[in-house]
Formats: structure tokens, C-alpha cells, sequence
């Protein structure tokens, strides 16, 4: 019976696989995602930051596309910026490409985003360009078929990586914003696995509904929606939901080690995920495609899919409804068994503690054996950095998890009845229930249900077993039954967010706590089970465990296939003539040691003002470059200390990164970019920032840009443009050994980048 559990664990994990392929001979109508794949391998034919030359060429492949399609595309050129997250700014000249089909409609629309942008480390193949490429061939399929009744927006948004720039300018500016009623965005963290519905906009009810009914093969939970609310991650469709509408968010996520790096190629692309997303792109246009969009908004709703086959939902209230009647039920059991004698008070409190005693047992040798595991496979696996045997590793850990916390619990039985342990950690499973229900109800489903199934096991027992009669087998099938359902639920979204967070002390321990849970679920197996064999359930586990880790270790060596990620950047301070070599990472390697001589750490206050990191950097030979401007070209001085400057910034060598650090001397009031405000609320308002104000511009025009500052100081107001290049300068004083095949560029936004910096007052 402990071996069907396992199997339906390893089915729940096996399920999440994403669909076959359909291939390119597939009906028009279809997605097809080798078609799809024709578009990603010249999308993602390198890495296409905003402002670079393949970046321009990626655009120009998109409108080439659409217009081939019968579509009439635009791109829409603006000053976009983003106030959400604060400061430092972020803005930056975006370059929208926007198309629109027409519906038999009144014109209302769905939006379907992706972002053509990628980072400097990397192809983007999945980030973004699977979600550019499931467009186009969506615009496909949909042209293919017959018309739909709301228009479809088609939006490849610009500047997505460097603050979600396009869709705040689309957003703001564009004409066709005001004409949308549900977004779709396409993303992706990592290079495959299936397409999760993690995220949907606020009052989401209706939108889960349509969503239940329409995807195929759908892999979604409330759960992902609650977790994702406290991570402080971004996409565009944070951009549009701010703006008040209805949206859902989808991703693949598994081999995040691809994620931002040179390994996101369009080779690495599960064509599966691709097909799983593009399925979702198009059952889900049309069946909002000919949908009612007036009212999009309704109580926000519980969910999760069974196996990929079903979306089961209800609403918050059936939710505290069904808490309130499994509470009645857990009380009437053990009211009936204290009747009985099969219960006491004293056995369930004892058995309550010891639930306890095994999560945090669990969790300590959970954490004991990740903190060796850093010892043994270097500094990243312990700081959540690259673990490219993060499966092994979570599998290693869960199975430790499992054993310590079924050790406890099977050593409990020696004082405590297989009733009252089973009672006492049901207890623990309706308290987290009262709490989900109370502080996170989107997961309220995960305790519920795995609730309900372990009070019928519970029952069962107390009617088909006395204590002192021989176990019939019989008397397990129910318990076992009731093991399976909560399985079939809670392994996959233990899975899901252990791949979807980085591999972190806090991942682990919360990987062991899910398993002390489910081992409390197999507590009348682990009771009932005969005394000569009564260790062995714990004894396989931490069998398993042990290879598992070896595993791990043996495997997380850096070659070709597993490279490890360094950054290097040069800076040159124009001011005084010096260059710097640096790094972000914590300590030089054997490549970047050819430039990092000196052995040095010092902060680099002429490249980052506000920055108090200590930076491992060497001198450099200076090399000539030309170092931004900023000109004056207009001040005023008002009675009551107040001072306007209209200042112009330009990168003289064409820099697409422009960063402008104003040391004000007094409060800043305001300010803005090109006309844009760049400062939160409107001067005037109490709204100011004590002396610094910092703005961070992507792909600035070559004649520059006008930046607005008002402050009250009688201070000189004292600015230091750095501008940023992608590309290490051709020389400087090193001769540079190219990167070995182990090594890659790792994600920073000055990975690979000369800086020049001057400072100025007025």
C-alpha cells in the first residue's frame, strides 16, 4: 500500500509533462508548435537587450511577419516610465509593436502580450521569445478560422527586462488601451515543463470559470496565485492590472537554470512547453474571443487542477463553508471516539506534540544536510545561486524529510494508539486550515481537502479496527484511498514551488515540512505496519536520500553543458582618467582573474553613487572613450529657495544605457523625464526625496534627454552621468583570454559593459 502511495506520487509529478507536439502539417486552424519554432529560432538567434542592433532586427522580423499575416502593425516610439518601483527610476525610449484583428463586435478586445526584449546574458529564447513566437502563430491559427466576436490586440512589448517600460507605455499612451477588457500575458522562467496559470488579477472569479472551460490540458492553483502576491517579482501584466484590468499570467518554469543566461537558446526550448502555452494562446482567445467582456470581475475564487484532466473551483465562501463543516466533522469524531475508548485526550495532545516535534526534526536535518551540500557543491547551492542539480538535490531532501519525520512518528506509536496519532495530526491539518482560510485562502484547498479525505480514513479505522485484533488488510484500503486523493494534490504544487523559488535554505525546510505532512497522512500505514518491519518505510527513504544527494554532488560539476555564470565590467571615471575592472560576483575565478590582479575589494562610487558594496576589482589602463554630457539649459531661482534646472543628458558614443545620480543637497521635489513625470505624486503635494534623486534610462535618443529637476537647496546640485556600452573595450591593459567553454556571462545588467562616468555641478 506504501508502494501504490509512491506511485501515485511519481504519477501527480509525471502528469505535469507538458502535451505532444503538434506538427507544422497540423490543420491551420491549430497551434502548431514546430510552426511556432520557426519563429523562435530567428527571434532568439542571439541575445537582443533594449538598444541593441538585435533588438531592431528582432522588430523588424515581428512587423514583417504580422504584415505578411494581413495584419497592419504599427510600432509605437515613447518615453515610458516606471513609478511603481520607486527609487532608483527606470525609463526609457520603448518601441511597441501593436496589431489589431478585427472582430464582428462593438470593438471591446483582448490583449495578448509578449516581450520582444531579452537580456544582455542571453538568447531570451523562452524569456521572451517563446511568448513572441506563440503569438505570431497564434495571429495564425486565429486568421485561419472564422472571425471572433471581440477584437484581438496583439502587443510585443519593449522593454519588459528593464522595468516593464512598453506595457506602462502602451498603457498610457496608446488609443487602443482604453479599448480592452482581458489581458493575456505569455512568459517564462527556465526552458520547459508545463504552461501554469499562476497569476490572475484581483475579483477573479469569472475569469476562472472561462478559464475551466476553455484550456486544454489546464495546470493551475490558487495557491501559485497567493505565493506569487508576496514574491517581489514583475511582468507586464503587474502593468495592467494596475490599470484595473482583468488578466491572467502564464509561464514555464522548470530548468530555471537556463533563465537569463546564454543556456536560453532556442536548442533548450521544450518544444512541449510551447505547444502547452500556445494551446492555452489560442482555446483561450477564442473562447473569450466570443465572450460577454462587460463584466470580467467577480469574488475572487479557490482552485486547482486534478492530474492536468479538470479545473476544480469555488468560491471563498464555499471555501469558510467547507472549514466550518470539516471542523464539525474532526470534533464529531472525536467526540465519538472518546465515547468509544479509541481516543483520549491524552493520547491525541501526545500525539499533537509529536507532529510537532517531527516537522522541526525534519527541518533541522533538512537544513544540516543543505548546509553540507554547500560545502560540498561550492557557494551557489547554499545562497540559492546556479544549482544545476537542484531536481536531485529537492528529491534528496524531500526523501530525508519523509524519513526523519515517519522515524518520529513510528517511535510515537510505541506510546501513543495509530487513532490517536492519526487524531492528533488531523488536528494540525484543521488548524492550518483556519489559518489558510484566514491569511492565504487560495491555499485553502491544499489543507482542506487532504482534511476531509484523512477524517474518512480516520473513520474507517475506528469502524473496521479494534486494537488488540489481528490487521486485516481490508482495514488499510480506505486510509490508503484517502492517502492517494490528498497526494494527488499536494505533490504537484509542492513541486511546482519548489521549482518555481530559488533553491534556498527556505525552500528546503519548506520541502521537508510538506513531507512531514504527508507523512502524518501514511500515519495508519506507519502504525499498522508489523513490528520486524516497522523501520523500513524511513529506512528506504533515507536510502533514497543518500543517493540522491551523491548524486547531486557527483553531477554538479561546471563543463560545457553546466557552465558556471561570472561577470566582468570595465569603468572608466572621466574625471580623473582612472579605469577599473570589476566584478559582481563575490570572488574572482580562473577566467575572471586574468583581470582582477589586484585582489582588491573597494566600493565604486563613481559608477554606483548610492552603492556601499564592496566591488573585487583591479586598476585597468585607461582606454579613450567619450564620457556622457549633461548641459544646462535653463535655471531658476525662486525666493523661497527654490531651484528648477532643465538640464539635457546625452551619451555622446550612443550608450542604450544612461544612468543620472543628483546629489541635490536639499530635498528634491520634483522632477521629469522628456515631459514625463519622474518624481511620484506632482510637486506641491508633500511628495520629495531627501537630497538623492537617481534615474536609470534605456535606449536614449541621440540627441539625449531633457530632464526637469526641482529642488529646495541653496546647495550646488551636484549630478554624475554613467553611461554603459554592451561589450568589453578592445583594450586595456589585458589580453584577454575568451571565456572556456565552462564559463558564461552571468546575469547582472553590467555583465560584459564599459562604463564611463562624469561628474558635474550647477
Amino acid at each position: 500500500m506504501l508502494l501504490c502511495v509512491a506511485a501515485f506520487a511519481f504519477l501527480a509529478v509525471y502528469r505535469l509533462s507538458p502535451p505532444s507536439v503538434v506538427p507544422a502539417s497540423a490543420p491551420p486552424a491549430e497551434f502548431s508548435a514546430e510552426r511556432a519554432m520557426k519563429h523562435l529560432s530567428v527571434i532568439a538567434d542571439g541575445p537582443r537587450p533594449i538598444g541593441s542592433s538585435n533588438h531592431a532586427e528582432a522588430r523588424d522580423y515581428i512587423l514583417s511577419e504580422l504584415g505578411a499575416m494581413g495584419l497592419s502593425p504599427e510600432v509605437q516610439e515613447a518615453t515610458a516610465v516606471n513609478l511603481a518601483w520607486g527609487l532608483p527610476f527606470h525609463a526609457g525610449t520603448v518601441r511597441n509593436v501593436v496589431a489589431r484583428l478585427r472582430g464582428t463586435g462593438d470593438g471591446k478586445a483582448i490583449l495578448l502580450v509578449g516581450h520582444y526584449d531579452s537580456v544582455s546574458s542571453g538568447p531570451g529564447a523562452s524569456d521572451d521569445g517563446s511568448g513572441v513566437a506563440l503569438i505570431l502563430e497564434t495571429v495564425r491559427a486565429l486568421k485561419a478560422a472564422p472571425a471572433l466576436k471581440n477584437d484581438v490586440i496583439f502587443l510585443l512589448s519593449d522593454g519588459e527586462e528593464v522595468g516593464l517600460l512598453g506595457a506602462q507605455a502602451f498603457v498610457a499612451e496608446h488609443p487602443w488601451a482604453k479599448d480592452v477588457k482581458l489581458v493575456m500575458n505569455f512568459e517564462a522562467r527556465g526552458s520547459g515543463g508545463p504552461a501554469i496559470m499562476f497569476e490572475t488579477s484581483e475579483q477573479n472569479g469569472w475569469l476562472i470559470r472561462e478559464f475551466g472551460r476553455a484550456a486544454p490540458r489546464p495546470v493551475a492553483n490558487s495557491m501559485a496565485y497567493e505565493v506569487y502576491r508576496m514574491l517581489p517579482n514583475d511582468t507586464d501584466l503587474s502593468v495592467f492590472k494596475a490599470a484595473g484590468l482583468a488578466g491572467l499570467n502564464f509561464a514555464y518554469i522548470e530548468n530555471p537554470t537556463h533563465y537569463h543566461t546564454r543556456l536560453d537558446n532556442a536548442e533548450n526550448v521544450d518544444r512541449r512547453s510551447l505547444q502547452h502555452g500556445g494551446s492555452y494562446a489560442t482555446a483561450l482567445t477564442r473562447g473569450f474571443g466570443n465572450s460577454d467582456l462587460t463584466n470580467t470581475k467577480e469574488d475572487d475564487a479557490v482552485y486547482f487542477d486534478v492530474l492536468g484532466l479538470t479545473l476544480v473551483r469555488y468560491t471563498r465562501i464555499v471555501a469558510v463553508a467547507l472549514t466550518l463543516l470539516l471542523a464539525l466533522l474532526f470534533a464529531g469524531a472525536v467526540v465519538y471516539g472518546l465515547r468509544r475508548s479509541q481516543l483520549s485526550l491524552s493520547g491525541m495532545l501526545l500525539a499533537f506534540l509529536s507532529f510537532l516535534v517531527s516537522a522541526a526534526c525534519a527541518s533541522a536535518a533538512v537544513a544540516l544536510v543543505w548546509w553540507v551540500i554547500g560545502k560540498l557543491d561550492g557557494a551557489e547551492a547554499s545562497t540559492g545561486g546556479v544549482v544545476y542539480s537542484s531536481n536531485l538535490y529537492v528529491g534528496g531532501l524531500a526523501a530525508l524529510g519523509f524519513a526523519v519525520a515517519s522515524a518520529v512518528l513510528i517511535w510515537s506509536g510505541r506510546k501513543v494508539s495509530v487513532l490517536n496519532l492519526t487524531a492528533g495530526v488531523l488536528l494540525w491539518w484543521l488548524l492550518l486550515l483556519l489559518l489558510t482560510n484566514f491569511f492565504l485562502p487560495g491555499v485553502s484547498y491544499l489543507f482542506a481537502w487532504p482534511l476531509a479525505f484523512g477524517l474518512v480514513g480516520l473513520a474507517a479505522l475506528m469502524f473496521a479496527w479494534r486494537a488488540g485484533e489481528a490487521v486485516a488488510p481490508k482495514v488499510l484500503v480506505v486510509p490508503t484511498a484517502a492517502s492517494v486523493l490528498s497526494i494527488l494534490l499536494l505533490v504537484p504544487a509542492a513541486y511546482l514551488v519548489a521549482t518555481a523559488l530559488p533553491l534556498g535554505l527556505y525552500t528546503v525546510i519548506g520541502v521537508a515540512l510538506v513531507l512531514t505532512l504527508i507523512a502524518g497522512l501514511l500515519v495508519p500505514h506507519l502504525g499498522l505496519v508489523g513490528t520486524k518491519y516497522k523501520w523500513l518505510p524511513p529506512a528506504v527513504a533515507l536510502a533514497l536520500c543518500l543517493t540522491l544527494v551523491a548524486a547531486g554532488v557527483l553531477t554538479s560539476g561546471y563543463d560545457h553543458e553546466q557552465p558556471k555564470p561570472n561577470t566582468i565590467f570595465f569603468g572608466l571615471d572621466a574625471d580623473t582618467g582612472k579605469a577599473v575592472w570589476a566584478t559582481n560576483d563575490a570572488r574572482p575565478d580562473e577566467w575572471t582573474s586574468q583581470f582582477l590582479r589586484d585582489g582588491a575589494q573597494a566600493q565604486l562610487k563613481e559608477f554606483f553613487p548610492l552603492s556601499r558594496r564592496q566591488y573585487p576589482q583591479s586598476q585597468a589602463a585607461a582606454v579613450p572613450l567619450s564620457a556622457p554630457e549633461v548641459s544646462l539649459l535653463n535655471a531658476e531661482q525662486t525666493g523661497d529657495g527654490v531651484k528648477t534646472l532643465n538640464l539635457r543628458v546625452t551619451s555622446t558614443r550612443q550608450a542604450p544605457m544612461l544612468s543620472v545620480y543628483v546629489d541635490a543637497g536639499g530635498d528634491v521635489l520634483g522632477a521629469s523625464v522628456n515631459g514625463k513625470r519622474v518624481a511620484g505624486p506632482v510637486p506641491g503635494d508633500g511628495s520629495q526625496f531627501k537630497n538623492q534623486w537617481v534615474l536609470f534610462y534605456f535606449a536614449p535618443p541621440a540627441e539625449g534627454i531633457n530632464i526637469t529637476l526641482t529642488t529646495k537647496t541653496s546647495q550646488p546640485v551636484k549630478i554624475r552621468a554613467v553611461d554603459a556600452t554592451y561589450g568589453l573595450p578592445a583594450s586595456a591593459g589585458v589580453t584577454v583570454t575568451p571565456r572556456p567553454p565552462d564559463k558564461m556571462p552571468g546575469y547582472h545588467r553590467y555583465s560584459d559593459a564599459t562604463l564611463a562616468s562624469r561628474s558635474f555641478t550647477f
